[in-house]
């Protein structure tokens, strides 16, 4: 049979392929979107959004217990398990009617499912629909959790964000190996619901990638709540006896559980696709880029976490727009990471934009800080964990910025979007915030620039002018 023919094929079902297809739809020309399970990927249904709603639980059952903060009585929350989780899939689906097939279809996109695999260059079989070939295609088939290689693990069994949304039972203890976002989020969902938590991390650190001195005062605040943190710790084996998990460090030391969480880890998901057919290379596993998404073969783009880079869904949203840009309209655009937020959706939450600090530090950035202990609305809510900091060049620009505080992610955005668009510290000191509002935390450090800027050589001579005019 001839192949059925399109302007634009993507390849998987999550965000970085449906606002492929979705967008070429709206363009104008024939786009077919395959999924070999079910559209909405990671995000919609084991990533942003359950995980999502089960923090919103964990949280307020955190504001019952400590209600005398605001001068009620605390209760401890009675709940069982299940009901959580059965207000976690009703809420996963109402957002699932975004990623509604049919939806799609009425833009115009031609919805396959199964599993797909290269027969050419431009040409892919579809199990159970034949072949679709085009002069573009994108990859965006995501990726997988990945276990470490720990002796006993697969034997013992053990939980990842791919199995544990299906799940109606939170066992009373429970160990986390890895303390990255996944890790942490849901070590605090464990503990808040009930269960007596220990993270083992390999590193020296919880989040390296983040701020450490944010990520230590986070820390502090997770062990206040009685999360146990067990860092430069490798887990060397497991053990598995009656109702037990033991895991065992290179310390020697024993950690009884009765159920093991692994969040260590993601690799890009090609497996299956036979990209040798199309003359697609990888690098480390992960499908290999150019700076404008195209692969070894020019009439295929890659976009999202099979990539291999920021694995977020936000970015993937943001590679398939650069990817429709270059496959379908005249001129070329290339990706910039730089304006990047990324956000820990711990409580509080961990948000941050650009290099580390200290990499901001040593281009010749001065940091200016402001702790939410002294900000009203922080202290009249009661949520004065944290702080807002931000390094900037001599100018004012933002070289970086982190906020650890509730609700960080929106608070940060006024600081991505100032740093994407060149504006200066000077810029928002100058902008009217509404108050009272946790925002005014960002004008707070702006201001502890400008006042830099007053007692420069510049600010002691206007002193003198109006000391003069006086």
């Amino acid at each position: 049979m001839q192949p059925k023919e399109y302007d634009l094929i993507a390849i998987g079902g999550g965000t970085a392929g449906l606002v492929s297809a979705a967008g070429a739809a709206y363009l104008g020309v024939r786009a077919a979107l395959v999924e070999k399970a079910a559209l909405g990927g990671d995000c919609l249904w084991t990533g942003c959004v359950p995980s999502k709603a089960l923090i919103a639980s964990a949280r307020l059952a955190h504001a019952m217990r400590h209600a005398d903060k605001l001068g009620l009585e605390a209760a401890a929350p009675a709940h069982a398990f299940s009901s959580v989780m059965a207000g976690m899939r009703e809420a996963r689906g109402v957002v699932e009617h975004h990623d509604d097939p049919q939806r799609f279809r009425d833009m115009g996109v031609t919805v396959e499912f199964g599993t797909a695999h290269f027969v050419s260059p431009d040409t892919v079989e579809v199990e159970g629909v034949g072949r679709l070939k085009s002069k573009r295609i994108v990859l965006a088939t995501g990726a997988l959790p990945v276990a470490p290689p720990i002796p006993g693990l697969a034997e013992a069994g053990y939980l990842n964000h791919h199995t544990l949304f299906e799940r109606n039972e939170l066992e009373s203890r429970i160990a986390v190996l890895g303390a990255g976002p996944i890790g942490l989020e849901m070590a605090q969902v464990f503990a808040r619901l009930g269960s007596s938590v220990t993270v083992i991390e390999m590193t020296p650190r919880i989040l390296p990638r983040d701020d450490a001195e944010l990520a230590r005062h986070l820390q502090s605040i997770m062990e206040a709540e009685g999360i146990d943190f067990r860092l430069g710790t490798r887990a060397e084996r497991v053990e598995a006896g009656g109702d037990s998990k033991v895991v065992v460090t290179d310390s020697g030391e024993r950690v009884v559980v009765g159920e093991i969480f692994v969040a260590t880890g993601r690799k890009p998901l090609t497996e299956g696709l036979a990209l040798e057919n199309a003359g697609v290379e990888t690098r480390g596993g992960a499908v290999a880029v150019d700076d404008r998404l195209r692969t070894s073969n020019r009439g295929v783009w890659a976009a999202g976490d099979v990539t291999g880079g920021m694995q977020f869904t936000h970015v993937a949203d943001y590679m398939a727009k650069a990817v429709l840009r270059n496959a379908l309209i005249p001129g070329s655009a290339r990706v910039n990471y730089d304006s990047v937020p990324t956000v820990t959706f711990t409580d509080p939450e961990l948000a941050h934009v650009g290099p580390s600090h200290e990499e901001a530090q040593g281009r010749g950035g001065s940091t200016f800080t402001y702790p939410f202990d002294d900000l009203d609305r922080a202290i009249v809510d009661r949520e004065t964990k944290g702080l807002v900091k931000i390094t900037a060049d001599k100018k004012g620009r933002i070289l970086a910025a982190s906020i650890l505080g509730r609700h960080a992610g929106d608070l940060l955005m006024p600081l991505v979007l100032a740093k994407k668009n060149r504006l200066t510290l000077n810029d928002i000191a100058g902008t009217i915030f509404p108050y009272p509002t946790m925002v005014e935390g960002v004008l707070r450090a702006s201001n502890t620039y400008r006042r830099t800027r007053l007692d420069g050589a510049g600010g002691r001579v206007l002193t003198k002018v109006i000391s003069w005019l006086k």
